[in-house]
């Protein structure tokens, strides 16, 4: 992210008042010239929360929390500073100019966000004038405040409610084509609404501006719910549905993951007010990482199904990479939490979360319903597939403990389960070192020195050598991943800036400031006469062909692992073979280079 200017920073500060952006979040009164209110960071009875308009800070004397505006959103939003002051801009209508996004970019970005603005009051506008969703939200038993919180809303099946209302507000089809919110008639040339027939949920960001909207249908169509496409504003993969409970997450110190709109509705309307959804797909790292920034405290309760089993094993992974261990609510009868809360009530659904497992013990559940640990040759293949899950652990005291308990629980020695353990430790660890070049120790880190110096050598040779530029070409993808100023410097010698074999650098200097930190390796050698060469050139192809190898050589080895944690059948079992014969062949490869 591009640093912002200074003079940007104390702008924003200056256009602030700090007293208005903490009323957002605290209850404030007058106190002589300052406010005060119960602090937003701590549970306290008296108030103890001093906010000075007067100095632009905040204070409390309670826990010791304090500073500026930025400081405070920083704080409220778990945004890092850079985030702070944007989020402050976007509220001010400040342009912040950084060189990474342009003016026009920028305004066009406000402009998509005014149109979901508008769709969310007009869908909201029609809920309160039709009796159909009205009758539906009662039926499940929503209450007003639930369905102001959330902004639910309503499209009406007219087909062109929405486009009308937007283009009477001067809107362009291009705009809400590109937000999904209209789609254009091949057989009559008009637009069309895309949402007919639906309840509407509004879709936040962590600023709290619309980036888009879920559909629920109300009405026989075999698309249930139907969501936003992606856009400059919106990113499915990059947030998460119920951003107006962070604060109470971050307040209560945990979340509850589950899997939909109704699901995180249904139980606000109940009062509990600390889960989030993620949207139409199975979580995300980048979404997990959001919610990491609130709290690790991870309650999963996704639907009891084949498909909600399997999102749940995929949170658990992406969870652990990121150093939390989840728990797993498991609603009895494969229920969702919708269902679940409404027929027994929020008591009965925080038994629940009391009673929520670990995953390795809820891996050990699903094993034991999947085998009859009657049958001996069930219970060995149970064993043998929850000491592979063991055999994961690093510490080994969780390992022993665990391995300890389910053993009581099969009714077998812990010592026969710990030996099985073993051995799939050890065949883990043949499967990590078997196809390791031992004379190559932190072979990774090693081949990333290699290639960043790979990379630097070609663009000196390229500067040096204009003409083999040609030569190159297709190794753009590898200058990319690996060296992110390949652009600017692409530019460069698309203007043949060049001087007796050399770059002018005061050039480069002012026309590409993003280049300079690469100028003092590329003048190290004085003499360009010898870079000459067709032989030269094909050194450097050559280990840029080394460093496509160990790129494919990653690539196969995460292959491997994600089969390692996957209940392989025979086919899987014969695509892991091919995969470790390919890692072969290419480490014979990498000798040879």
């Amino acid at each position: 992210m591009a640093r912002i200017p200074e003079d940007k920073i104390q702008e924003v500060k200056d256009q602030m008042d700090i007293v208005s952006i903490v009323s957002e979040y605290v209850d404030l009164k007058k106190s002589g010239q300052n406010f005060v209110g119960l602090c937003p960071f701590h549970n306290e009875k008296t108030p103890s929360f001093t906010v000075s308009s007067q100095k632009g800070i905040f204070r409390c004397f309670g826990c010791g929390e304090g500073g500026d505006v930025i400081g405070f959103i920083m704080k409220k939003e778990n945004l890092s500073y850079p985030e702070a002051i944007r989020f402050l801009a976007d509220k001010g209508g400040i342009f912040i100019e950084t060189g990474q996004f342009d003016q026009k970019a920028y305004q066009q970005r406000n402009k998509l966000l005014a149109i979901n603005e508008e769709a969310k009051q007009y869908f909201f506008r029609q809920l309160l004038v039709h009796k159909t969703p009205r009758e539906y939200l009662v039926k499940r038993g929503l209450d007003r405040r639930c369905i102001n919180e959330f902004v639910i809303g309503y499209a009406d099946g007219s087909g062109t409610g929405l486009y009308r209302h937007l283009k009477d507000k001067g809107y362009e089809e291009k705009d809400m084509l590109e937000l999904g919110l209209i789609g254009e008639s091949t057989f009559s040339k008009g637009y069309y609404d895309k949402y007919r027939d639906r309840l509407i949920f509004p879709i936040l960001d962590i600023k709290k501006k619309v980036i888009g909207f879920g559909g629920r249908t109300l009405v026989d169509h075999p698309a249930k719910y139907i969501n936003s496409k992606d856009s400059k504003i919106y990113n499915k993969s990059l947030h998460i549905y119920g951003v107006g409970n962070l604060n109470e997450i971050a307040k209560k110190n945990k979340v509850l993951l589950v899997e939909g709109y109704m699901d995180v509705i249904a139980l606000f309307n109940k009062g509990i007010d600390y889960a989030v959804a993620s949207l139409g797909t199975a979580l995300t790292k980048e979404q997990g990482k959001l919610i990491k920034r609130y709290t690790e405290n991870v309650y999963i309760c996704y639907d009891g199904d084949e498909a909600g089993q399997k999102a749940t094993d995929k949170a658990i992974k992406i969870f652990h990479d990121l150093e939390i261990g989840p728990r797993i609510i498991e609603i009895p009868g494969g229920q969702d939490p919708d269902d679940y809360i409404k027929a027994y009530g929020a008591e009965a659904f925080q038994n629940l979360e009391e009673k929520a497992k670990d995953p390795i013990l809820y891996q050990y559940g699903k094993l034991k319903k999947k085998y009859n640990v009657d049958i001996v040759q069930e219970k060995v293949k149970l064993v043998d597939e929850m000491a592979k899950i063991l055999a994961q652990i690093d510490r080994p005291i969780l390992r022993d403990e665990y391995s300890e308990r389910i053993a009581q629980s099969l009714g077998i020695r812990p010592e026969a389960l710990q030996d099985e353990i073993r051995k799939k430790s050890r065949n883990k660890q043949k499967l990590t070192t078997k196809n390791k070049d031992t004379n190559l120790p932190n072979m990774k880190q090693r081949e990333q020195r290699k290639q960043r110096i790979i990379i630097y050598e070609a663009i000196r040779f390229m500067i040096f050598n204009p003409e083999s530029r040609n030569s190159f070409k297709d190794y753009g993808e590898m200058f990319q991943k690996n060296f992110t100023l390949w652009e600017d410097l692409v530019e460069y010698f698309n203007q043949s800036k060049l001087q007796n074999h050399r770059p002018l650098k005061e050039e480069m200097d002012e026309e590409f400031p993003k280049a300079k930190k690469i100028i003092q390796y590329l003048y190290r050698v004085d003499d360009p006469s010898i870079y000459q060469g067709r032989e030269y050139l094909e050194k450097f192809i050559q280990g840029l062909v080394r460093q496509s190898l160990v790129d494919e050589r990653e690539r196969i080895v995460e292959e491997i692992e994600i089969l390692d944690f996957t209940d392989c059948n025979e086919k899987l079992r014969e695509k892991q073979r091919e995969l470790l014969q390919k890692l072969n062949e290419i480490d014979k490869k990498l000798k040879r280079n």
